[in-house]
């Protein structure tokens, strides 16, 4: 199998392992009596992980310019882990709280660095194949949207075992494809501790750094409160999962079809245009009272979610040396698993005391703010 077939069919089921687990493995810990405090322990391990494993298995891998191994492990990693939730569950014996965070934080560490380094594989091989990241990537997309909406409609995820059997065996098809993948990067070894040293004192990353902790601070009142936003406006079941359902086909769209304004100005300006756009979008979402003019700014996910992730993987491509472009993703990754955190433990309390109107209200401030840092670094970047 060509190597970006591969690649397209890891994206799919890595992604399709996350939409089981997003959105349905809060409701199969809910079943199990794991609610409140202990429950939020759980799912706060997910972005939490993300502020360590990528930045050290991306320093790893360029250290030893390993790839497909890295990717490897990192799979395998996440499918042991999972695979101890599974098992448990069809044995009718799930496991207790403290079993179950433990196996999460395993699992989480180990999720955390598949899609950067899959990302850094495809950066890395797409010019000579003759198409672009966007119309790889795009492919994880797919495989989050179809898989959502069919466990969402086929699984109840209050029973013992789908929901676990699902991840888990999305992580071992994601784990056999990572096999097809090269080893080792085609760049001999080089240290790494210096280059990443000088990434780290321009100013112009340091700001990128910035604004992606504040784009994804943003983005995170969406993932928390957005049902919750469309619940209270009088919307239906269905109609939440058709919003998410556009979010998703505009992300897809921007991807496959994106690719002249890409190509049309530099990355540092198409970060801040989605940053800009995301601003606005959350102004809206923060004013509009009605479920279809809800729908109708779904489209605007393709700009502020879509545009924000291919352009950020677009600068550190070319802002960082090629020996270094794992240690460059992984600290994007954590940059953005840092706004995260922050907002998860921010949002949620914002939006039980003041209500949809003021989060997405400072959430829409927020995307400002990054949107300035991002309009700063694209005068200085170097391209």
């Amino acid at each position: 199998m060509p190597p970006l077939t591969t690649l397209r069919v890891y994206y799919f089921v890595s992604f399709a392992a996350l939409a089981a687990y997003l959105p349905f493995f809060p409701r199969w810990l809910e079943a199990r009596g794991i609610q409140g405090l202990s429950m939020g322990l759980i799912a706060a391990t997910f972005p939490a992980m993300g502020l360590v494993g990528p930045p050290c298995f991306g320093i790893v891998a360029d250290a030893f310019q390993l790839r497909g191994s890295i990717l490897r492990l990192a799979c395998g990693g996440a499918f042991l882990a999972f695979s101890a939730i599974a098992a448990a569950s069809l044995a009718g014996r799930p496991l207790g709280f403290g079993a179950l965070l433990m196996a999460v934080a395993v699992f989480s560490l180990f999720r955390s660095p598949m899609v950067m380094m899959a990302d850094v594989v495809a950066l890395e091989q797409v010019k000579d194949a003759g198409t672009t990241y966007p119309r790889v990537r795009l492919w994880g997309s797919i495989g989050f949207l179809l898989t959502a909406v069919a466990v969402g409609r086929f699984v109840d995820p209050t029973e013992l075992a789908p929901v676990p059997v699902a991840i888990a065996g999305g992580l071992f098809v994601a784990l056999a494809a990572s096999f097809a993948l090269k080893a080792r990067g085609v760049l001999p070894p080089r240290p790494v501790p210096g280059h990443v040293r000088a990434l780290l004192e321009a100013r112009d990353f340091r700001l990128f750094l910035a604004a992606s902790f504040l784009g994804q601070s943003a983005q995170s009142a969406f993932d928390l409160c957005y049902s919750l936003h469309l619940r209270d406006l009088g919307a239906s079941g269905p109609i939440v999962g058709v919003a998410w359902a556009i979010g998703v086909v505009a992300e897809v769209a921007l991807m496959a079809w994106g690719g002249p304004l890409l190509a049309r100005t530099t990355p540092p300006r198409l970060l801040a245009l989605a940053f800009a756009a995301a601003a606005a979008r959350w102004s809206l979402v923060a004013v509009v009272r009605s479920p279809a003019g809800q729908l109708a700014l779904q489209p605007l996910h393709g700009l502020s979610f879509g545009l924000m992730w291919v352009a950020s993987l677009a600068y550190t491509k070319g802002r960082a040396s090629p020996h270094i472009l794992a240690t460059a993703q992984g600290l994007f990754t954590a940059s953005t698993a840092a706004g995260s955190v922050a907002g998860m433990l921010t949002w949620g309390v914002l939006y039980r005391r003041a209500g949809g109107a003021a989060t997405f209200g400072t959430a829409a401030a927020m995307s400002a703010c990054a949107a300035t840092c991002a309009a700063f670094f694209a005068r200085t970047a170097r391209e």
